[in-house]
């Protein structure tokens, strides 16, 4: 959620920061906006709508400047309005901030601040932390010193930029909120997200929580207090390389992320398969000696989690709970050192994926980070961590994080099973040499004359016993993100307990099944039939019911990773047809690092 950038150093800030702002665009926003310390001053502009425009009038104004801050700003607190996109001021102006996450305690500052004699221009929470830093000042504190004081003045999560008028520096902090600073030669590039910067240096810092830093041209520093006097500090956080190219964050010749990200997910099937026994021989004995095994995760993430929950079940012969993340706080207390949490999360920076790592951490339990994010905070935070090897994911809606997820699990579950090398790896080498026929434009042009049945249909019904319950619910959140369409993911064996009243003349009903799970959902869809649901199969033959059929072959334990594909460019083909951009669903950001 939220876009940072930010730049200092000797070329010119502004079109920097909106490029990097740009390959922020995946996150999600609303608006938009940069400050840059020019010879004037301070240059402030800000915009609803995107960036393409905004560039066009930062381009018209030429702000001669080399140090500034940017956000795309994805609302939480106040409406979609120029007034509540950052950046954000302090009352004279001469302090500009941007800022991700949300301040608990705003109202109550804001109030306080009010008293002071603050005026506030915005309705968000923002906002307070420039009047903060404002106040500090007016009591006696340097610029410096102000920043260093925002942790014990605020509650709640934060990454903040921020820079004065009188200073052409830029200071930056964060706390439960991604955020990095990437080290070119000179410059410095203070972001939310790696893929910002990228064009310019893979070389990152990442910041520790509450701890403050200043970027200048002289070189970046760690702020730090001997008594109330702020010294600067050399000693900065091991810079890391990045392994990933400018061309990865790039659409390579396809109209959508989503789309290139689908038909990625077969090299990446790849990935994992030839990298398993690496990736899981750590943790599969530290699995096998816990008492109490739980998988964590939000949304899709918590969708690998059930399907988790089935296999071990029935592979594995081992109970496991799958617990969302935003529940997780319910169930801490039955933890302790025997205990092991599984967090799932595409980014590594859900934010209450992480504070169920932390509770869980704090009763003792082991934690393992399965997540695409390798230098994440997740992946920093918890005691082992399985990278998914999906490469950059860019759309907002989950694809190729999703399957390489369910890769990982099925390799947990067989490494458990104690089933031989060969046999770890057959299934999902069925469902990768599965994925070139489901992907390829013969099977995407089928899919597309489905996706134009579905076009009309005010909802969609989703059903599927199992592992295949899981697909429904996976296929039914893709197609509510990305194309906007009522769907309903039901459990097969419920269809009598209430789904049917629901059934009307022409609803469409998509049954998810392999060839054991055939009979039962045989009489399941002739049920809605008879009540004049359209039948729409996916599984290895068709039902005697079906009105449409998508063909996806048995993969054993790896089915549902097969069955998902065509949903996923369902709802791509249905975003298009109904002019929607599948990249960017409308309200949703990529990250969800905000409570």
């Amino acid at each position: 959620m939220c876009g940072i950038a930010g730049y200092v150093g000797s070329r010119d800030a502004a079109p920097l920061i909106v490029d990097c702002l740009k390959r922020l665009e995946y996150r999600g926003y609303d608006s938009c906006g940069i400050a840059v310390v020019d010879s004037h001053g301070m240059f402030v502009r800000k915009s609803v709508g995107s960036l393409d425009a905004f560039r066009e009038a930062i381009e018209a104004a030429s702000p001669a400047g080399s140090v500034g801050i940017g956000h795309t700003r994805w609302a939480t607190h106040g409406k979609v309005d120029q007034r509540n996109a950052h950046p954000h001021l302090s009352c004279d102006g001469s302090i500009a901030i941007v800022h991700n996450g949300v301040i608990n305690n705003a109202d109550r500052l804001r109030v306080q601040l009010t008293r002071e004699g603050h005026t506030f221009a915005s309705d968000t929470d923002s906002e307070v932390i420039a009047h903060l830093l404002e106040q500090g000042v007016k009591d006696g504190a340097s610029f410096e010193r102000a920043f260093l004081a925002l942790p014990e003045q605020l509650l709640g999560t934060y990454a903040v930029l921020a820079m004065s008028r009188d200073s052409e520096v830029v200071l930056a902090m964060r706390k439960g909120s991604p955020l990095v600073v990437g080290i070119g030669d000179g410059e410095y590039f203070p972001a939310s997200d790696i893929p910002s910067f990228l064009p310019n240096t893979s070389r990152v810092v990442y910041l520790g929580e509450n701890e403050g830093f200043v970027l200048s041209r002289n070189g970046m520093e760690r702020l730090d207090l001997e008594g109330d006097r702020v010294v600067h500090r050399a000693d900065l956080p091991a810079s890391q390389f990045v392994n990933l190219s400018p061309e990865s964050i790039s659409k390579g010749g396809f109209e959508h992320f989503m789309i290139k990200e689908i038909l990625d997910q077969a090299s990446g099937l790849e990935r994992l398969i030839q990298g398993a026994p690496d990736l899981i021989g750590d943790v599969v004995p530290v699995l096998r000696d816990a008492r109490d095994i739980i998988f964590v995760g939000a949304g899709t993430s918590y969708h690998a989690c059930l399907f988790g929950e089935y296999l071990f079940a029935s592979v594995v012969r081992r109970h496991v709970d799958a617990i969302v993340s935003s529940d997780f706080e319910h169930h801490a207390e039955l933890l302790d050192s025997h205990s092991v949490v599984v967090a799932l999360s595409q980014s590594g920076e859900t934010l209450d994926t992480l504070e169920a790592v932390r509770m869980a951490q704090d009763r003792g339990a082991r934690t393992i980070a399965v997540t695409n994010g390798e230098l994440s905070s997740m992946a920093r935070l918890a005691q082992h961590v399985i990278p998914l090897f999906a490469g950059p994911e860019l759309a907002v809606a989950a694809t190729k994080s999703y399957t390489a997820q369910l890769a990982i699990l099925a390799l947990f579950g067989e490494g458990l099973a104690n089933q031989r090398p060969s046999a770890v790896g057959r299934p999902l080498w069925q469902a990768h040499d599965a994925l070139f026929n489901l992907t390829s434009e013969a099977a995407r042009h089928h899919t597309r004359e489905v996706a134009r049945e579905l076009l009309g249909a005010p909802a969609v019904f989703l059903t599927g016993r199992g592992r295949h319950y899981v697909t429904a619910l996976e296929a039914a959140l893709k197609l509510k993100e990305v194309a906007g369409l009522r769907a309903e993911a039901l459990h097969g064996g419920e269809m009598k307990h209430g789904t049917l009243a629901l059934i009307e003349d022409g609803t469409p009903a998509i049954h998810f099944f392999d060839e054991q799970e055939s009979p039962r959902t045989e009489v399941a869809a002739s049920e809605l039939k008879s009540r004049g649901a359209r039948i729409i199969s996916v599984g290895p033959r068709p039902l005697a019911s079906s009105d449409q059929h998508i063909r996806v072959d048995d993969a054993g334990i790896a089915t549902p990773i097969v069955q998902v594909i065509p949903m996923q460019i369902l709802a791509y083909e249905l975003a298009k047809l109904k002019s929607m951009d599948p990249d960017r669903p409308r309200n949703l950001a990529k990250s969800v690092t905000v409570p």
